[in-house]
């Protein structure tokens, strides 16, 4: 079992299915694992359109889930409100290619001695919803294959 804390970082320009991405990271997640334990929203709620937080408990480990990751939208804070508020062992989140969203994920992983895992959205021109639900899927696969989970 690997007892590191990850942050796992989905990045690409914008309007790339980041949130989309994630969103199906969430609701995978409550659907793989039923017995889940909502910590917030409680009752655990994805919001189908808009960016949203969601932090859950699956097998002793405490995952968050940030879907908001533009520019100027204090990711850094957010995240770090998921490491002190949440002592989150897990964290999702989005980001953009470069500046400020990057720094943020690497300034937070540094300071609280969190792994780094970067993933990109699969890049289409076809079938955008079930691309995303299969990265999703893919990284949640990854997720428990290094014992995250």
């Amino acid at each position: 079992m690997n007892n590191l804390k990850t942050i796992i970082a989905i990045w690409h320009s914008g309007e790339k299915g980041k949130t989309e991405t994630v969103r199906e990271i969430a609701q995978n997640l409550m659907r793989f694992y039923p017995t889940f334990k909502s910590i917030y929203p409680n009752p655990a709620k994805v919001h189908p359109k808009y960016d949203f937080r969601l932090v859950i408990e699956i097998n002793g480990k405490i995952i968050g889930i940030e879907s908001q990751g533009d520019p100027k939208t204090n990711l850094e804070r957010r995240l770090e409100e998921l490491v002190n508020k949440y002592n989150c062992d897990i964290i999702y989140c989005t980001t953009r290619t470069r500046g400020e969203t990057v720094k943020a994920v690497e300034n937070v992983a540094v300071t609280f001695g969190y792994d780094q895992i970067w993933a990109s959205t699969y890049q289409t021109t076809g079938n955008h919803s079930f691309s995303n639900d299969l990265k999703a899927k893919h990284i949640i696969d990854l997720t428990q294959k290094l014992g995250l989970i």
